[in-house]
Parts: C-alpha cells; sequence; structure tokens
C-alpha cells in the first residue's frame, strides 16, 4: 500500500537525496509525493512546460507497483519520468501509458567553477536571446518571460553582440535546473558553452543543494561539456497516456 508524503526530509531519506525526485517535488509547495515499498513519485503541475511525475524506485517492479495506485489519481496530463528500465516497466503495468520520449538528466552537487564569469542579462535582453534560441536551439522550452525561468547569463562579443545564453528554470528548493543554454552558430568553437554553464551552476549552488539540466541523447558535443563541469549522466525515459485510454 502506498502512502503520501508530506514531508521534504522525508522524501530525501527515502530517495537517497535523488535530484530528480527532489526537483520534481518542487519543494512540496504544489508539490506532492507518494512512498510505496522501496518506490517514491513525486509530482508538480508546470514544471518546465510539462505536468511531470519523477518515479524512483530500487527496482522496476517495485515501480510497477507505486504507479498502477499513484497515477490513477493524477490528471492523465501528468508524464511519469525517471530511469528508462524504471519507466519502461511503468508503463507496461499501467493501462495507457506509453514511452514518448527518452533523453538524459544529469546533475552534481558540486561543479567546476567559471574561469571567465558570464554577465547576467535582464529585460532589455530579451529580445536578443530569443534571437539565438531561434537560431541555436529552437526547442529550448526555457525563453524570456516564460513562468519559472530566470537568471539569464551570457556573453557578448566586443560590439556587445550576444553570442551565448542560458538560465535557470523551474527550480525547487533544493534543485536549480540549468535551460535555454545556446551558443549562436557563428559563435561556436569559442569555448563559450563550459564557462557559461559553470557561472549558472555557480549561481545555482549558491542557494540550492544541487544543480541538474536535461540533454538530448544524441547532443554528444553539449554532454562533453556537462562532463566537464562535474554533472553525472543518466539515461531516462517519459511516459504519457495515449487521448483513447487516459486516466482521469
Amino acid at each position: 500500500m502506498s502512502r503520501e508524503i508530506f514531508s521534504v526530509d522525508e522524501l530525501v531519506s527515502l530517495t537517497d537525496g535523488d535530484p530528480l525526485v527532489l526537483w520534481a517535488a518542487q519543494g512540496m509547495r504544489g508539490g506532492r509525493a507518494w512512498a510505496g515499498d522501496q518506490a517514491v513519485i513525486s509530482a508538480a503541475p508546470s514544471i518546465s512546460t510539462r505536468d511531470r511525475a519523477a518515479v524512483w524506485a530500487r527496482s522496476p517492479e517495485a515501480a510497477a507497483t507505486l504507479a498502477r495506485e499513484v497515477l490513477p489519481q493524477l490528471p492523465c496530463s501528468f508524464r511519469p519520468f525517471g530511469e528508462r528500465p524504471v519507466i519502461q516497466a511503468v508503463a507496461a503495468a499501467v493501462p495507457g501509458l506509453e514511452v514518448v520520449g527518452r533523453f538524459g538528466w544529469m546533475d552534481a552537487r558540486e561543479t567546476a567553477p567559471p574561469e571567465v564569469l558570464a554577465e547576467p542579462l535582464t529585460d532589455d535582453d530579451a529580445e536578443a536571446i530569443d534571437g539565438i534560441l531561434d537560431r541555436a536551439y529552437p526547442i529550448s522550452y526555457a525563453r524570456p518571460g516564460v513562468s519559472g525561468v530566470s537568471h539569464w547569463a551570457g556573453f557578448r562579443d566586443d560590439a556587445g553582440r550576444l553570442l551565448a545564453v542560458g538560465a535557470l528554470a523551474w527550480a525547487s528548493p533544493q534543485v536549480a535546473l540549468l535551460s535555454g543554454i545556446a551558443v549562436d552558430p557563428p559563435a561556436r568553437g569559442k569555448g563559450l558553452a563550459l564557462p557559461l554553464c559553470a557561472t549558472l551552476a555557480r549561481t545555482g549552488l549558491a542557494d540550492h543543494d544541487a544543480v541538474a539540466l536535461m540533454v538530448e541523447d544524441n547532443n554528444i558535443p553539449a554532454r562533453r561539456v556537462y562532463e566537464r563541469l562535474g554533472l553525472r549522466y543518466r539515461e531516462v525515459a517519459a511516459a504519457a497516456f495515449t487521448r483513447s485510454q487516459g486516466l482521469h
């Protein structure tokens, strides 16, 4: 039988402080969490543009058992995500649920310091930030003015034109998420991504226990940058309910 968790401290204890679960719980402020036998699910609406339910478990079977109890309590807009064997087991166990995406989650509690600091950006830079994202990373969830996105930083050339940008977004009290990391195509190869991410990570770790980000599996150059920063890579997946069979 599952039980609801109401304490972040208990969530930390049960999951060994897993940043993915702590991020999705959003400090239990608008988020909820449940524990079963060797498994935990935390969920919150509207984080990184999705209603998300992070699944942590010591075995895929434990995750499937808890998901069968908990997911029917949530609107069908919630997307379970977590390590791939766990989500594959959850999708197989819950009617109407299908794996819809595979990507990477990276996190760290300590990161390499920036050799050069990126500068903080302001609302006056919003148009230029959008321009770089349009050219370099059009599918970015983080955009200027989007709720939950803050702390934009970047590098400029000698003429004051932005060359690279990134932000912290949808943070929980324990975990700051790096998002919207993009280098304008003409400026690639100048070594801007690492100090940009290091600056954002330093900002995030000043107020949070960990930093994290999501990355596409096939974006090997970005993964190498994040690994040099000190983030560890985990293969994760997300699932969603089909329209015809979704639980409500």
